[in-house]
């Protein structure tokens, strides 16, 4: 009978160190997320915009031009 009280016991403690460890690593990564740096944006560049625009409707008229048969 000790020997069976004694494996539930230790099954209990390793039940609580598995969840004190379950804890301790959310609780680490939670802190390492506020820490973090946030991620800098990239600023709102029209020139960037307006150049992406030209350049694809470049290339659909280009892609339009009729083929010149020899």
């Amino acid at each position: 009978m000790y020997s069976t009280i004694l494996h539930d016991l230790a099954k209990a403690h390793i039940s609580d160190l598995h969840r004190q460890a379950e804890t301790d690593a959310l609780s680490l990564a939670a802190r390492r997320a506020r820490q973090a740096p946030a991620k800098k944006s990239t600023p709102f560049m029209p020139a960037h915009t307006t150049a992406e625009l030209v350049r694809r409707v470049l290339t659909l008229l280009g892609a339009r031009r009729p083929s010149q048969a020899p």
